[in-house]
């Protein structure tokens, strides 16, 4: 079987979250009843949304779906601003709105675990210049550490991202970032900086909380 993708309209498709089913409709009136096993908080907070189109891909081993979720969205009036600094250690955030400070939190940016591993790659390449490229045994040991520094940058920006809405949405804010667009252009230094710079996923953190607001409601972000 190749590898393919349909679309499946709302009205083709019955979905059940709390049994994690999906009941798709073929051809000549039958049914196929799918299984679901993504995990459960991936897809409870949907329970309330109204779903839409269905996309299903099979790639020659697994089906995948994606179902697209929509609901009505209250205005959103910001009471106060959530000013965000994002550093290679860490990430801040202060809360402010017209009188006082209310808030004001430090996340740790775990990248220097990202970084060692990504240290580590360099090292085996340089111990196998040649090699490196064509013994399989080698190539998994870098694959191993790149899909550890994936799961790092990933994993970290998606929870302080979380984070950061959660917050937002629990004292009215309007989500100001700073504009680092050029800093990749402009911030080239020695060689150990380029490999911090490397590894720093700010455009990475700004899709998961530019996600996050549109999920909550939040007014999409400004940036300084």
């Amino acid at each position: 079987m190749r590898k393919l993708t349909a679309r499946i309209d709302k009205y083709d498709y019955k979905l059940d979250l709390e049994n994690q089913e999906l009941i798709v409709k073929v051809l000549n009136g039958r049914e196929v009843k799918v299984k679901l096993i993504a995990p459960k908080e991936r897809y409870i907070k949907y329970m309330n949304w109204d779903n839409y189109e269905l996309i299903m891909k099979y790639d020659g081993s697994r089906f995948w779906i994606c179902i697209e979720f929509r609901r009505k969205v209250e205005q959103y009036n910001a009471r106060s601003v959530l000013a965000i600094d994002v550093n290679f250690d860490n990430v801040t955030i202060l809360i402010k709105n017209s009188r006082r400070v209310i808030k004001a939190k430090k996340f740790s940016f775990p990248l220097r675990k990202a970084l060692c591993h990504r240290i580590w790659i360099e090292r085996i390449q340089k111990r196998y210049p040649k090699q490196w490229k064509y013994i399989k045994g080698i190539r998994e040991a870098i694959r191993k550490h790149g899909r550890k520094i994936r799961n790092i940058v990933y994993g970290s920006c998606h929870k302080i991202a979380e984070e950061m809405t959660n917050t937002a949405l629990k004292y009215r804010s309007l989500i100001v970032v700073e504009n680092l667009k050029n800093l990749r252009v402009n911030g080239k230094r020695n060689t150990r900086f380029n490999k911090k710079l490397s590894l720093w996923a700010y455009r990475k953190l700004l899709f998961y909380i530019e996600y996050g607001c549109l999920e909550k409601g939040i007014p999409s972000l400004s940036k300084m």
